[in-house]
């Protein structure tokens, strides 16, 4: 090939290259113009330019040496040499410009034409002649011009792109497929294209020649079989510049043959109208896929409790701080103190609103055991005694005192000493109104049960009198001084006369032990003994040293007419029966062995009974035996009524005082506490007030109850006045304390939903910030129906999240940490607006605020993806915040912000 190339080429020879041209040219001319009438895209040549004229000689003989040159490089040139005859393909030039020559005089050297791409006309489809011949042109990219390159095999004559005016559109297209046998004649080799990889229909305008000239090297592969082969020798290293050619969209630019085609995208001819196939060239590359792993970047986590309490303290926000840290299970001992802390904000309570009132009643105590934890909770017990107290008094003071009935009046001031502080007036009129009503109650009553014609019903109705009148009087011994004792010595006649109303049924009979009688015949008569005095004192003696008293008290009754000596025996015999009995009725079997409580009767009826008995002995059984017949009284009254057994057990209880007696006070106490839930309010009334007495000194758990309950069906009347006032908040709080107090019966239910429900109505006239404040009274309301307050939680929810979000975004100090942060409280928002009962007006204006805050942080984001390693690193935060968190910003934006986070070379 050396040798070749520094051999000179004779006239002759280059006739005969110049004659295959022509043939060539016009072969070619023929098939543009079955393509051209085909009006198929055609391919674009580039014009170029001529530096220097030369004789057609000087200029083959120079481009003939460096096109052998180039041959030389080709491996396989030698061995595709074929017939002169056969027909040859055309290869598109890559250089910037494309030369021309005239060849209509085959006498003349070639003159090659210079043409400016930028100038050629729109023409029609020209007439060409079939003896036209154009010879083939390479650009070698060097910045002196272009040279023809011819290749040493004239049977391997590479057909050159041309730009002739004469051509539509300047440009010849050879088909879409370069692989296509019926484009490529058998036996002829094609150079792989080096031009656009759009078929040379023009790409970025923008590319440089000097771009272009860069990758010519690659053309040594002159096979069809592998026109990806020239990428290799390219080497585009930056994964930047293979991006360029992604804008192919304008399919019509082909008709623009001057401009410079990027020869580093030939290998997608065929489909210039998708612009994702010019990237198909840039794989062995992976511009997208970054040469390192993935890196890992964290997000910020949720804020918890405590941080979130902190804030609420920092901005005295003290209602939120108690609020939400007790919806924790007040686990955590730095919760347990800063509500600790909280909670002395309020420490005295006639300064504490209805609002903070009924927070502090629904906290809760901490179920931890250190110190801190128990001074809370002796701190939240005492604060809530001193609000019961404050509101009890309150309650006094404008519903009892001056509207109440006289009976509330004296059980409240009878129940709390400090209500009689300048009420002493009203509470002595009080005083005296009651004591009328109940004595004459006791004064009818009494004297009907004395007459022995009434019907069990007017038995019952007499004594349901007598224990509204004992009530009464008890009412008023509890207010009054001990040395003020006109109601209690009424109320214990009362009691009295209810005790011998009451019929025990089976209480047993004395018992016939006389044993100065015996069976003498076979049929049962009896005849009497011997009548011996001196038998019947010796008789009566073995009984007494026995302990017989019972059986000494009926033989010596029967004989003592006969023999008055015996009325000494008598005396004896009943002054030990009674002491005897008083020592068994303080022991622990009087009330629960049976053989002792028949014993105690005989007693009770032998000593009371009997005639001979001293009537000062028996006086004194009645009295000692008073207390131990009303406890077994009320045993047996439990089920029939529990409200005349717990009075007769507790005056039992305050007589004897044993264990005994403590223990049936017990039993009925409990039982009344329990059947009262289902009396109508004004006997359920009448219980709690006996309740609030009977069970004081035996059960306080008990008597609280009775207080509390009695306290609720005011509380409940009062909230009644109070809505139909139009002081709706103070009637919600009244019924709200009432189901508080009395949690089994919802006393106030049907009171605090009206009521709740009117607020709610107001609170949607007002700012959303402004509706706080009715909805922080609503949340802690008892007894409300849940739907309600559901709203009224979400609601308030709503509020603080956005109020805490805007905390966050003001503050200057982590502020991508604090963007975090609010979306974490935004997913909250947007998950409570559904349950407010908002329209839906208002509720899109909380996803307008969630979008609002997504936005801000992609844009934020994006700036920061161009900006710095660290800059970047935030912005990757960002994309994965939205990304992962984002829960209602759309599918697509968060598919879109992982997207970004993969482009920054995060995971």
């Amino acid at each position: 090939m050396e040798e070749q190339q520094n051999e000179k080429m004779s006239p002759k020879a280059r006739w005969i290259i110049g004659g295959i041209v022509t043939i060539c040219l016009a072969v070619l001319i023929v098939v543009a113009i079955q393509l051209n009438k085909k009006q198929e895209p055609e391919v674009a040549t580039e014009a170029t330019q001529d530096k220097k004229e030369k004789t057609a000689d000087e200029q083959i003989g120079s481009d003939l040496e460096k096109a052998l040159s180039e041959l030389k490089k080709d491996k396989s040139s030698e061995d595709k040499k074929t017939d002169s005859k056969d027909k040859t393909t055309a290869t598109k030039s890559s250089d910037p410009f494309a030369y021309l020559f005239n060849p209509s005089k085959s006498d003349d050297p070639l003159t090659f034409l210079s043409i400016d791409p930028t100038e050629l006309p729109d023409v029609p489809e020209p007439v060409v002649s079939k003896t036209d011949a154009v010879a083939g042109v390479k650009d070698e990219g060097t910045p002196k011009g272009p040279v023809v390159t011819i290749p040493t095999d004239l049977n391997q004559s590479p057909l050159p792109s041309v730009d002739d005016p004469k051509l539509s559109g300047g440009s010849l297209d050879l088909g879409e497929d370069d692989d296509d046998n019926d484009t490529i004649p058998s036996g002829g080799d094609v150079v792989p294209p080096l031009g656009s990889g759009d078929d040379g229909k023009g790409t970025d305008k923008d590319t440089t020649p000097k771009e272009d000239k860069e990758p010519q090297e690659p053309q040594e592969p002159q096979e069809p079989q592998g026109p990806q082969e020239p990428q290799e020798p390219q080497e585009p290293q930056e994964p930047q510049e293979p991006q360029e050619p992604q804008e192919p969209q304008e399919p019509q630019e082909p008709q623009e043959p001057q401009e410079p085609q990027e020869p580093q995208e030939p290998q997608e001819p065929q489909e210039p109208q998708e612009p994702q196939e010019p990237q198909e060239p840039q794989e062995p590359q992976e511009p997208q896929e970054p040469q390192e792993p993935l890196k890992n970047v964290s997000i910020a986590l949720q804020e918890d409790t405590y941080d979130r309490l902190v804030s609420y303290k920092e901005q005295q926000q003290i209602y939120n701080a108690l609020y939400y840290g007790n919806k924790e299970d007040l686990n955590d001992p730095k919760v347990v103190t800063l509500l600790d802390e909280m909670l002395r904000n309020y420490n005295n309570a006639n300064d504490t609103d209805i609002t903070a009132r009924q927070l502090i009643q629904s906290l809760t105590q901490s179920q931890l055991n250190d110190e801190q934890a128990r001074v809370y909770n002796a701190q939240l017990t005492k604060l809530k005694e001193e609000i019961e107290k404050v509101t009890r008094e309150e309650y006094v003071d404008v519903y009892v005192i001056k509207e109440g009935s006289s009976k509330d009046q004296l059980y409240y001031a009878g129940t709390f000493e400090d209500l009689l502080n300048g009420n002493k007036d009203e509470l002595e009129k009080a005083k005296n109104s009651e004591m009328a009503l109940a004595d004459q109650k006791a004064s009818e009553a009494a004297e009907n049960l004395r007459n022995n014609k009434l019907d069990e019903l007017q038995r019952k109705a007499n004594q349901k009198a007598l224990i509204d009148a004992i009530n009464s009087y008890q009412l008023i011994a509890n207010y009054s001084t001990e040395a003020d004792n006109e109601a209690e010595a009424k109320r214990n006649e009362a009691l009295r006369i209810l005790s011998e109303s009451i019929e025990v049924s089976d209480e047993p009979e004395i018992e016939n032990n006389d044993t100065t009688k015996v069976e003498t015949d076979d049929e049962g008569k009896t005849e009497p003994k011997v009548d011996d005095q001196e038998e019947i004192k010796k008789s009566l003696n073995q009984l007494m040293e026995e302990g017989e008293y019972i059986q000494v008290l009926q033989q010596a009754s029967a004989y003592v007419e006969k023999y008055p000596e015996l009325e000494d025996t008598i005396k004896e015999a009943s002054e030990k029966l009674l002491e005897q009995s008083i020592k068994d009725m303080k022991s622990n079997n009087a009330y629960t062995d049976e053989d002792t409580k028949k014993y105690l009767s005989q007693s009770y009826a032998a000593l009371t009974g009997l005639s001979t008995v001293p009537s000062e002995i028996s006086e004194k059984a009645q009295d000692e035996f008073y207390g131990y017949r009303l406890v077994m009284q009320a045993e047996k009254l439990i089920d029939e009524n529990p409200t005349q057994a717990v009075i007769f057990a507790h005056e039992g209880y305050k007589r004897q005082e044993t264990d005994g007696a403590k223990d049936i006070l017990q039993k009925v106490n409990t039982a009344l506490s329990e059947k009262a839930v289902g009396m109508e309010q004004e006997q359920a009334e009448r219980a709690y007030e006996i309740l609030t007495v009977t069970a004081k000194d035996v059960n306080e758990d008990i008597a609280q109850i009775a207080v509390d309950r009695k306290t609720a069906y005011g509380y409940a009347a009062a909230g009644e006045e109070r809505y139909n006032a139009g002081k709706t908040e103070e009637a919600i709080a009244y019924g709200s304390e009432a189901n508080r107090l009395y949690p089994e019966k919802n006393l106030g239910g049907a009171l605090v939903e009206k009521a709740a429900k009117r607020l709610l109505e107001e609170a949607e006239q007002k700012e959303l910030t402004a509706q706080t404040e009715t909805y922080n009274l609503i949340v802690n309301v008892k007894g409300l129906d849940e739907s309600i307050k559901t709203q009224a939680e979400n609601r308030k929810t709503v509020i603080d999240i956005l109020d805490r979000v805007n905390t966050l975004e003001k503050q200057e100090q982590n502020v991508e940490e604090n963007k975090q942060q609010g979306l974490y409280y935004l997913n909250e928002a947007v998950e409570a607006v559904d349950k407010t009962g908002w329209s839906d007006e208002e509720k899109a204006k909380i996803q307008q605020r969630y979008d609002a805050h997504v936005s801000s942080m992609l844009e934020q984001a994006q700036t920061w993806s161009t900006g710095s390693e660290e800059e970047q690193k935030k912005a990757a935060t960002y994309y994965k915040a939205v990304a992962e968190i984002g829960k209602y910003a759309g599918e697509e934006t968060r598919a879109n912000a992982k997207t970004a986070l993969t482009e920054l070379g995060y995971e």
